[in-house]
């Protein structure tokens, strides 16, 4: 069974001395997964920091770049990261530098493993969290394999393809690649 993933306050997770633990086995608002994301996520507050570690996996279908069919790709997630809850600490007159240098040493982390920051009297969001390090991992080009058949391109095998036609006739360009369809239909 799952965990609500709803957002918790940061002052409630400082609180808790051994932090929180969600389980996560739901669908997750802006990720169309073909499958549940299915995993864990843990926070805890450590003073000027908050350390998020969790895991999660789904499967998701996408819509291949190059011949238009679908196919599926499964997302498997697995991520430390040390969030700094500095814009109180910097009024304070806290050094952001030294804070999180010594974080990272204690939590034997790289010291540029702080990639965000969150106002320690706001909330911290595991959905979102999970959403983030998920979505991170769909590819930039949808290609589904080495299997592609590729674009179905105009005259391709068409043998007249390329040749002048007779003035007056058209040539037969062959079949239509589906991603122009929509332009033909502009053509006079």
């Amino acid at each position: 069974m799952a965990d609500d993933l709803s957002a918790i306050p940061i002052q409630e997770l400082k609180a808790l001395p051994e932090g929180r633990n969600w389980q996560i086995d739901q669908h997750l608002e802006g990720l169309p997964s073909l499958t549940p994301v299915r995993g864990r996520v843990r926070a805890i507050h450590r003073i000027n920091v908050l350390e998020v570690e969790g895991e999660a996996s789904t499967i998701v279908t996408l819509c291949c770049d190059r011949c238009l069919q679908d196919f599926n790709q499964a997302l498997g997630a697995r991520n430390r990261e040390l969030i700094w809850l500095g814009e109180a600490s910097r009024a304070d007159g806290v050094d952001e530098d030294v804070v999180l240098e010594s974080a990272a040493q204690l939590l034997d982390l790289e010291a540029d493993a702080f990639t965000e920051s969150l106002d320690p009297a706001g909330d911290f969001d595991p959905a979102h969290w999970i959403f983030e390090q998920l979505h991170l991992l769909l590819p930039v080009v949808n290609h589904c394999g080495e299997q592609c058949p590729g674009p179905n391109l105009a005259g391709a095998g068409n043998p007249g393809a390329g040749q002048a036609a007779p003035e007056g006739d058209s040539p037969d360009p062959g079949p239509i690649d589906p991603r122009w369809a929509a332009l033909k239909q502009l053509a006079p």
